[in-house]
């Protein structure tokens, strides 16, 4: 399988990007040309993974091969909790582009960025665990369904922004800039 790495009148396009793709079509990204290997990053290319190089950390990403071994335990889950899966893979691809070990700034984490209260009132001992990731995310997408009346739009800024962020605002999606673009967002992929 083949990923494309598209910026199309991106300011990386422009920025001092250097790449360098070894044997197996990995590439590998950094902000400094690390050493000789490395040229200037041409983003119309098509590569199989990609390393990107930090100087914290070094991180290879196989996008389409983890997707599709996530695909089936996610599409098991949604059957088994009652939810429809292409709202938890529209969840998923927004929350976190199908890496498991995702974790936002505020503490969120896994596949659904579940904060680990909710991942635990959801029955998740390990958040970064896929499945239980997963499966708590479900059980808490059918909760706020219930809670909402089934209206996705509340269910959806409920999730992004919190239960109580929604009756604040009289069962209405919140003013955030975030929680709006987020329900629409997640929207588009349904």
């Amino acid at each position: 399988m083949f990923f494309v790495l598209m910026f199309w009148g991106s300011s990386l396009v422009h920025a001092g990007i250097y790449a360098y793709v070894d044997e197996n079509g990995q590439l590998s990204l950094s902000a400094e040309g690390a050493d000789s290997r490395f040229k200037r990053f041409n983003p119309h290319k098509t590569y199989r993974s990609i390393v990107v190089e930090s100087k914290r950390s070094v991180r290879v990403i196989k996008l389409s091969e983890q997707k599709r071994q996530l695909f089936p335990i996610i599409d098991a889950i949604a059957q088994e909790e009652g939810v429809d899966p292409r709202l938890l893979h529209a969840v998923i691809r927004v929350e976190s582009q199908y890496d498991p070990e995702a974790r936002s700034p505020k503490g969120a984490l896994g596949l659904m960025q579940l904060i680990p209260a909710t991942a635990s009132r959801f029955g998740a001992s390990d958040a970064l665990d896929p499945r239980a990731n997963v499966r708590a995310g479900a059980r808490y997408l059918k909760w706020l369904n219930g809670a909402f009346l089934a209206d996705l739009s509340l269910v959806l800024a409920a999730y992004n922004a919190g239960e109580g962020a929604v009756r604040k605002y009289g069962n209405a999606i919140p003013p955030y800039p975030e929680t709006q673009a987020y329900v629409r967002k997640v929207l588009s992929f349904l």
